[in-house]
Order: structure tokens, then C-alpha cells, then sequence
């Protein structure tokens, strides 16, 4: 039966919670309900697909997915809603090769990635900020210079020193961090760990997948994260991103797909969106359109050792 709204705030929250009256300043910060102004100079997406999925079908040990069809065009934000837990992080491991579709085919760019490793995804320009920054995305006690040499390329079998530290501190000025190449990431502040992921993703990626990308950030850097995030999509990219903040869904989305219970819903246009709709969907309201969840299927047998595959 589907939860009343005020139910489903209390879900989403952990407490009903009553209006909250802004502050000038801070509903000036929020107006706009649009995209922010794209920075120019950048390429314009070309439209072509980023990600297909088709017929898929991927859980865990308490739930099982599918997806019948799912088309990602480059440069489009695609907002993954629902409660915590109802599959939206699942859909994200499974488009970044972290976790294997039990069925279907995952293709990225035109390439065909199903059931190929991480590294197989990485090389196809799929890259991935996962929700908990710290144990997920960084590697505490590690400095911002150790986590740029991490993600260096490697042509010979020598790093430069010289050479790392300079990238470090173009990072670091680049994105804003507030911190030296030598400070460990732990010692940073949340907005300032999620500015280190970013400055970490290689240039040129095809498909951005994000978990949570603005949670625990003050409203300036959570505007500053979006606006590198929607520079990303005009120079091509395609954006899955989860969130349990619906004006952050319904403000950067171009479309949205529902997640309640394992079923998700077909991607529904912003335009056709209200918040009360979203609510209601989140809560079980999905127009009859969702796939059932099916019971869990074994897992395909592990690739042989050595192999890409």
C-alpha cells in the first residue's frame, strides 16, 4: 500500500519534519530551479548513446532488479530516486562493472561490457563516486599527492616525484581544495573530500555515476559541485546520479528513474514531474508502469583466473 507523505518523510528522514523558513540569502542561493549557466567553450554532447541496458537483471542477497531497456544519451543527467536500499546503488555498481548483471547486456559508448571486470569499465571512460567517501572513494592515510599518484599513469616502472607534486597542487587549485599535496584526505573536510574525488576522475569520461554526490555539504559547496559536475555533460558526458534530496532530483535531473521496493519505474521527463508526484512514487504510487521484482537468480559462474572476462 503506498506510504502517506508524511510517512515517507519519515523515512527518508528519520522524523517527520514541519516547513523550514529560509533566510534571504539562502533562498536567493536556491531559486533557480534550472540548470546552472553551462561554461562556454566546452563541446556540445552529440546525442549519441553513453549507456544501454537491456533486459538486465542484478541484486543482492534481499533483492532483485530488472530493467527491461534503459538508453542514456551523452550529456543528459539521468536522478535515480527512492528510499535508500530500493536498488538504486545496485543499478550504479552494476554500470560500473562492480557488480556482474545476472542477465541482459550492459553496453557503454557502443561497447558491449557484459560480465567484463572494473578495469573493462574504467578503459570505456565509466567512472564512479560512491557515497561513502571515506571508506569507498579515498584511502585514509593517504595524502592528496599519494591518492594523485594512485591514479597516475604509469609508462614506465618509476614514478616522478617532482612531476606528481605538480599535479597535486594543479588539483588542488583547480578544484578548491583546502589543503596541501602532503595533507591526508581524513583531515579534510566533507566538501573538500568530495572536491579530491572529483579532481581525481580522468578527463573525457562517457558515463558519470554518483551516489549521494552533495550529501553533508553546505549549500555554496554542494551549487560549486553541480556546476563541475554540468561541465562534465556539456563536454559530453552522461550523469546517473542517487539522491534522497527531491529538489535535488527534480533541479539537475533531465529525467528520473523511480525505485520503490525493487521495482523501478520507466524514466519519467522533470517536466512531467511534480514534487508531490515523486513522493507519491517513492512511495509505491508508480502508475503501474514498474517492473516486478523477481525472485533472485543465481549469480553466473566467476570468470577463470587470467581472464578479461
Amino acid at each position: 500500500m503506498p506510504a502517506g507523505a508524511d510517512h515517507l518523510v519519515a523515512l527518508m528522514f528519520g522524523e517527520a519534519r514541519a516547513p523550514q523558513e529560509r533566510s534571504p540569502e539562502e533562498g536567493a542561493a536556491l531559486a533557480p530551479l534550472e540548470r546552472l549557466p553551462e561554461p562556454s567553450g566546452g563541446a556540445e554532447p552529440d546525442g549519441g548513446a553513453a549507456l544501454a541496458l537491456e533486459g538486465v537483471a542484478f541484486g543482492d542477497h534481499r533483492l532483485d532488479v530488472r530493467i527491461a531497456h534503459l538508453a542514456v544519451r551523452r550529456g543528459e543527467v539521468i536522478g535515480l530516486a527512492g528510499l535508500e536500499g530500493s536498488g538504486q546503488r545496485l543499478l550504479l555498481r552494476a554500470c560500473a562493472g562492480l557488480l556482474r548483471a545476472r542477465r541482459g547486456r550492459v553496453v557503454v559508448g557502443g561497447a558491449d561490457l557484459t560480465g567484463r571486470p572494473y578495469p573493462a569499465f574504467l578503459r570505456a571512460g565509466v567512472g564512479y563516486l560512491p557515497a561513502d567517501r571515506r571508506r569507498e572513494g579515498l584511502i585514509a592515510g593517504l595524502s592528496i599527492e599519494e591518492h594523485v599518484a594512485l591514479r597516475a599513469p604509469r609508462p614506465g616502472l618509476f614514478l616522478r616525484p617532482r612531476e606528481i607534486r605538480r599535479a597535486a597542487e594543479r588539483a588542488i587549485e583547480a578544484l578548491r581544495i583546502r589543503g596541501r599535496p602532503d595533507t591526508p584526505v581524513e583531515r579534510l573536510s566533507g566538501g573538500n573530500q568530495q572536491r579530491t574525488q572529483l579532481a581525481l576522475l580522468p578527463a573525457g569520461l562517457a558515463l558519470l555515476l554518483l551516489e549521494q554526490p552533495t550529501r553533508g555539504l553546505d549549500i555554496a559547496s554542494a551549487r560549486w559541485v553541480w556546476e563541475q559536475l554540468l561541465a562534465r555533460c556539456h563536454a559530453g558526458a552522461a550523469l546517473l546520479f542517487a539522491s534522497s534530496d527531491l529538489d535535488e532530483l527534480m533541479r539537475y535531473s533531465d529525467r528520473i528513474l523511480v525505485f520503490s521496493g525493487g521495482r523501478v519505474s520507466p524514466p519519467v521527463g522533470v517536466a512531467d514531474l511534480t514534487l508531490d508526484r515523486l513522493g507519491r512514487m517513492i512511495g509505491g504510487e508508480l502508475d503501474g508502469a514498474a517492473l516486478p521484482s523477481a525472485p533472485c537468480a543465481p549469480a553466473p559462474p566467476p570468470a577463470p583466473a587470467g581472464s578479461d572476462r
